[in-house]
């Protein structure tokens, strides 16, 4: 059982992390042993999480929406890959580190997003995404978090966090270019 006293100064704020426990544990606890494999450590998984959540709570409106959902399963997932690269104590492989050969083309994504029309559509363009450009684009145009704040979620640096959505952007205006 996680302790939440101590992690937030005030109540409401106590409160509202209890909530969010409370509600999405079951969830947090089955990504984190997904990931993990180990029950011991999905709970250290989901502790270290909720102590990363409890940063992001004044962003936190509805508790019950798809928004925290999916911030919370970042959070999430993103701590359970830290604690089994750390636990392998092998050289990670940076995804980062492949050739993108994606042709630029003179289509602003903007206008592209507006073609799209409503949040479902674009919903769907984002799960054919590779998960991690569909998480950095989710984290910053969804959420609305500094490229600073996704690298603190996400444990990369900001020039990562930039070339991420740099290459996230280019890969969805492909995809976009090519159905059109």
């Amino acid at each position: 059982m996680i302790v939440l006293t101590g992690l937030v100064g005030s109540g409401e704020a106590r409160d509202k992390l209890e909530e969010l426990y409370i509600k999405y544990k079951k969830l947090m606890y089955y990504i984190a042993n997904d990931i993990l494999k180990d029950i011991y450590e999905s709970e250290d998984a989901v502790q270290s999480s909720i102590i990363k959540l409890a940063n992001y709570l004044e962003r936190i409106d509805d508790i019950n929406s798809n928004k925290t959902k999916h911030l919370i399963v970042t959070i999430v997932k993103s701590t359970s890959i830290d604690i089994y690269r750390k636990k392998k104590r092998s050289p990670a492989i940076d995804i980062d580190d492949f050739s993108n050969t994606i042709e630029s083309d003179d289509i602003p994504l903007d206008d592209l997003v507006i073609r799209l029309g409503d949040a479902e559509e674009m919903s769907k363009k984002l799960a054919e995404l590779k998960s991690d450009y569909a998480d950095i684009l989710t984290l910053r145009y969804y959420h609305e978090f500094s490229n600073k704040e996704i690298g603190d979620i996400l444990h990369i640096s900001d020039e990562n966090v930039r070339i991420r959505l740099y290459r996230a952007r280019r890969a969805l205006k492909k995809m976009m270019v090519d159905e059109s």
